[in-house]
């Protein structure tokens, strides 16, 4: 009994010191926070904190994060300029906190929610920081780290009928975590990856240095492009090469529901067929039992189709390889 009673206590002991060092851990980063005049961020001291949980799960992929136990950050912090971003990383390295970057959220990994070794840390979502600016002289844009892709490609068709970038279709996927991981889409059979097409960036470090392509050097240049996302340091924006397309595209989706075997047909066909496509041709594959009619038959193979030009060029694609699309779609 009095094992269990020392047992007790040294729990009790152990859970205040922890509650207490939290405590301060949030009082140090607000003071820090408040002293750069940053106000746009909230705490987690208040399990109450209406604002605080909807802002820490709006954007979580994978609800696995969004578990009780799963551990929290002391605060998420909107930056909703530069030079807020900046000061937000001055004082995240003043303290023991590590730093999670969030720009769409859509890591299924939970790279952008939690910290896997327990260290206290924050969140800087980068939502506020979202700005595109387009170059068509150039035929360049600056795009800052939380703008998402469809805001990208809005901005991009706003100013041209006849430029586009090659990324993904999602389009509240962030352009930082996205571009980081390499981004591949409908244009990168022919143009390779969003990263591919990136000729510069402005990279935060972890002293609060905003580095060009040439300060930060060629090799984390290299490595900012594919390495993935909240690793080098925060990309604050990228800059990028816009891609000609014609004004009119073609594309369309077919689901082929049935049996296994025949999903597995539909995917073997596919293997052999969408490699050799031209590269103004591009031909995706998912299996699931998204169709209504698959959850009583089996499965679903469906098939996203995109072409760089009108309907005709695509059936001269189709004809070529007529027997083998004949069965695919």
């Amino acid at each position: 009994m009095v094992n269990l009673s020392l047992l007790l206590l040294h729990f009790l002991i152990s859970s205040l010191s922890v509650s207490g060092s939290a405590a301060t851990d949030q009082r140090n980063i607000m003071s820090c926070l408040n002293y750069y005049n940053i106000s746009n961020y909230t705490i987690s001291s208040n399990v109450h904190n209406h604002d605080y949980s909807i802002l820490l799960n709006f954007s979580i992929q994978n609800l696995r994060f969004a578990e009780p136990t799963i551990p929290k950050p002391i605060a998420i912090i909107l930056p909703e300029n530069k030079e807020q971003l900046i000061n937000t990383v001055v004082c995240c390295t003043k303290g023991p906190w590590e730093i999670r970057v969030r720009c769409g959220g859509h890591s299924y990994e939970g790279t952008s929610s939690v910290a896997s070794d327990g260290a206290p840390f924050v969140i800087i979502d980068m939502m506020n920081l979202k700005s595109v600016s387009v170059d068509l002289g150039n035929e360049t844009a600056w795009v800052e780290g939380g703008a998402t892709l469809g805001e990208t490609y809005h901005a991009i068709a706003e100013s041209s009928g006849i430029h586009g970038f090659s990324a993904g279709s999602c389009p509240t996927v962030g352009t930082g975590g996205h571009i980081g991981g390499g981004g591949f889409g409908f244009l990168s059979r022919k143009y390779g990856l969003a990263a591919d097409n990136v000729i510069d960036a402005l990279l935060l470090n972890a002293e609060g240095e905003l580095l060009d392509r040439q300060a930060m050097g060629e090799d984390v240049f290299w490595a900012i492009r594919g390495g993935g996302g909240g690793i080098w340091g925060i990309v604050y924006a990228w800059k990028i090469k816009l891609l000609r397309v014609p004004k009119t595209v073609t594309s369309f989706i077919v689901s082929r529901p049935g049996t296994k075997a025949h999903a597995a047909n539909l995917v073997n066909k596919w293997q052999h067929v969408a490699p050799n496509l031209e590269g103004d041709m591009y031909l995706s594959c998912a299996v699931g039992a998204g169709l209504p009619q698959a959850k009583s038959i089996g499965i679903s193979a469906t098939f996203n189709g995109f072409f760089l030009g009108r309907k005709r060029g695509l059936t001269n694609q189709i004809i070529y390889f007529q027997d083998d699309l004949n069965n695919l779609i």
